[in-house]
């Protein structure tokens, strides 16, 4: 049982390192699409914002403006969901936690009776423990893809704003 412990905790402390290096790609695009937006304002360049026609001129309203709050309006719910999502997760991690510990008791008392039904329980325990592991590893999965759909609608959407200059 101590092998299945350890390789549960470096699955997690790799897991950790990839969740910091894929959250540090995600703000890096997101800093990288705010600055096109900001250059794109500087240089004094008309963006045709990607909003329903006439919205922004009825208002009087500066494009720009107008463009971020369409965006932040439409990432908001899938930062709410992909929120859900990392939430479930850090808490089925917790609970596969506390029954990994309980595991360890109901090992104790197979050891100290050596009652096959103890056993039979200690086994269970950990399977469990292992199933509700699993469903928060899924649940990350998910948020992991949902962010790339969230990335990827910002960035789209700031590239179709202005000149092209990609290569």
């Amino acid at each position: 049982i101590i092998a299945p412990v350890v390789m549960i905790t470096a699955c997690a402390i790799t897991l950790g390192a990839l969740q910091s290096r894929y959250a540090a790609i995600n703000d890096r695009l997101r800093l990288m699409t705010r600055e096109r937006l900001d250059l794109l304002r500087s240089l004094g360049v008309p963006i045709v914002p990607v909003m329903p026609a006439g919205d922004a001129a009825q208002r009087g309203s500066d494009a720009y403006a107008e463009e971020r709050l369409t965006e932040i309006d439409v990432q908001i719910p899938l930062l709410l969901r992909r929120h859900r999502l990392a939430h479930g997760a850090v808490l089925a991690v917790y609970y596969a936690m506390i029954a990994f510990i309980g595991n360890m008791f109901v090992i104790a008392v197979a050891v100290a009776t050596s009652a096959a039904a103890a056993a039979t329980a200690a086994l269970i325990v950990f399977l469990l423990a292992m199933a509700i592991f699993l469903a928060g590893v899924m649940l990350i999965a998910e948020e992991v893809r949902a962010s790339h759909r969230t990335i990827q609608y910002e960035v789209e959407r700031v590239l179709r704003l202005g000149p092209h200059t990609t290569r």
